[in-house]
């Protein structure tokens, strides 16, 4: 047990103490704002919790050879790819709500698989954020730059259109005919084989076909089915 008069000594020493760690931070905050060094402790998290579990599930997966990896956003990830190609190695690395920021954050594990064959179709997300067309150009040009077309055979594949008529989306087709366009320059420009899908999903108005859509975007089990038959 501590004396009174310890007692008191002790107090005016974590008094003190208190006081020259105030002024140390008020210091910090002097000589750098307080938004730049929150930013130094906090740094916003760049991706979904999903996106991180997901990613960190691929890597930790080991695998022989690879037939066939299909890249993608929640288009692809809710498919069950693998079924349609019986007696071959198909991985699925879509992922929910990516982009092509994702894509090319996590293309490396893709690559290190060196599958035959990759399947890449990314960028409505990218629209329905409004992210610029050149700089998503930067990024595809950097996810297509990422292979060794020796081994492996790169498909780029065109951004499904949308049904806005009678689902509640504003992702207009227009812009996903202009993202695709670059993606055809982009197929040309690295000789690439590209996948022209809009023709069989669209329908007399240009919306993605009604009874192959369940909310106007993703797709049903019909709308799977006539993707993979037009690959």
């Amino acid at each position: 047990m501590y004396s009174l008069k310890k007692l008191k000594v002790l107090l005016v020493m974590s008094l003190l103490v208190n006081v020259l760690l105030i002024g140390a931070g008020s210091y910090a905050l002097s000589q750098k704002s307080g938004k730049e060094l929150v930013k130094q402790v906090v740094k916003p998290q760049d991706f979904s919790d999903y996106y991180l579990q997901k990613t960190h599930l691929y890597d930790s997966l080991d695998y022989g050879k690879v037939d066939k990896i299909f890249v993608g956003d929640s288009i692809t990830d809710h498919g069950e790819l693998q079924t349609y190609f019986p007696g071959e190695v198909v991985l699925n690395r879509g992922i929910v709500d990516d982009k092509t920021k994702g894509v090319l954050n996590r293309i490396d594990e893709v690559v290190k698989r060196e599958p035959k064959e990759v399947y890449i179709l990314i960028g409505i997300n990218d629209i329905a954020e409004n992210v610029p067309v050149d700089v998503y150009e930067k990024n595809m040009e950097k996810i297509i730059q990422s292979f060794d077309k020796a081994s492996t055979k790169v498909i780029i594949q065109s951004i499904l259109p949308v049904n806005n008529q009678d689902f509640p989306n504003k992702i207009p087709n227009e812009t996903v005919d202009q993202f695709n366009e670059v993606l055809q320059k982009l197929a040309k420009k690295h000789a690439l084989e590209y996948v022209d899908l809009n023709p069989h999903f669209k329908d007399a108005d240009g919306q993605l076909i009604e009874e192959l859509t369940v909310d106007g975007v993703h797709l049903t089990g019909k709308g799977y089915d006539l993707w993979i038959e037009n690959l």
